[in-house]
């Protein structure tokens, strides 16, 4: 006689069998699929988005080579976005701070887009006044070694009051 009453053994082989695909699906982490409203399942993770029948197939696909591979793309992607995100983040910082100095400098409030395009400006300007620096460098016959140091070409005469570029560039 069955547990549900009665003579049918159906009722409690199907609830065993609900029992054994729930905890199938404990194991598995819940942000990595979708239940459908069908009783099918949606892997959220592989972009060709497979329906999987049962917990049996979604077990078994999570442990497959697509699956793992495409979970690990979309984790460093995640990471690649983290790092962005920490990067602008640094950077409206900076730009925080330098538009609290020019405050503090008697300048009034200035506004967010002008001190971003200030500091902009500025940078681009250093940027190219040092591209230039290092052009002069070359041109007098300075060379670069492996580690970004200048040092003199042996093949090039220099003038005994010209400045070492390690000094003047601040390397």
């Amino acid at each position: 006689m069955s547990v549900f009453g009665g003579d049918s053994w159906a009722r409690e082989a199907q609830f065993r069998k609900r029992r054994v695909d729930d905890l199938i699906i404990e194991g598995i982490n819940s942000s990595a699929y979708k239940k459908l409203p069908n009783g099918k399942f949606s892997c959220l993770v592989c972009p060709q988005r497979p329906l999987l029948d049962s917990p049996l197939m979604l077990s078994t696909h999570m442990k497959g080579s697509r699956h793992r591979a495409a979970e690990s793309k979309l984790k460093e992607r995640e990471l690649a976005i983290q790092d962005e995100r920490n990067k602008r983040i640094a950077l409206s910082g900076r730009c925080s701070s330098a538009s609290e100095s020019l405050f503090t400098q008697g300048k009034g409030t200035p506004e967010v887009g002008a001190v971003s395009t200030v500091i902009a400006g500025q940078e681009e300007f250093n940027l190219r006044e040092r591209r230039e620096r290092e052009l002069k460098f070359t041109a007098a016959g300075w060379k670069r070694d492996c580690h970004g140091r200048w040092f003199k070409d042996e093949n090039v005469e220099f003038d005994s009051d010209e400045e070492d570029p390690n000094v003047c560039l601040g390397l």
